[in-house]
């Protein structure tokens, strides 16, 4: 994991692996969600918050495996602290590219019904033997 996340890009990771697996469909999830597609800055800062999101989501199992979040001089570990911060700035690029689900432009039935007409017809028509 620390290989992956040295390479400060999702688009580096091993296809097969997992992980790329999963940022590979969270990505898809929330560029359904913002209605498909996306201009290339949108891209950019989906990017960034699918990296974010694959850090969170690797300190997340880590602290969960440890004994005590606290030390003993009853401090908090840094790694929380640092969680917290990552967390801000998934929210923010979340909240950049916006939190409402959009459908998908479609046109309405009259312009769709006009296009189909309007649209030569490449295939021969099947005829009929006399």
């Amino acid at each position: 994991m620390r290989r992956t996340l040295a390479q400060l890009t999702t688009r580096r990771l091993d296809d097969r692996s997992a992980i790329a697996v999963a940022v590979r469909r969270w990505k898809e999830d929330v560029r359904r969600d913002l209605g498909g597609d996306l201009s290339r800055a949108q891209e950019t800062i989906l990017e960034a918050a699918a990296q974010a999101w694959v850090t969170l989501a690797s300190l997340d199992d880590w602290i969960a495996r440890q004994p005590s979040l606290v030390t003993k001089k009853r401090q908090v570990l840094a790694v929380v602290m640092q969680r917290m911060q990552i967390a801000e700035g998934l929210a923010r690029n979340l909240d950049r590219l916006g939190l409402e689900r959009r459908a998908k432009p479609v046109p309405d039935l009259t312009a769709y019904l006009a296009s189909k007409t309007a649209e030569p017809r490449d295939a021969p028509t099947a005829r009929a033997p006399s």
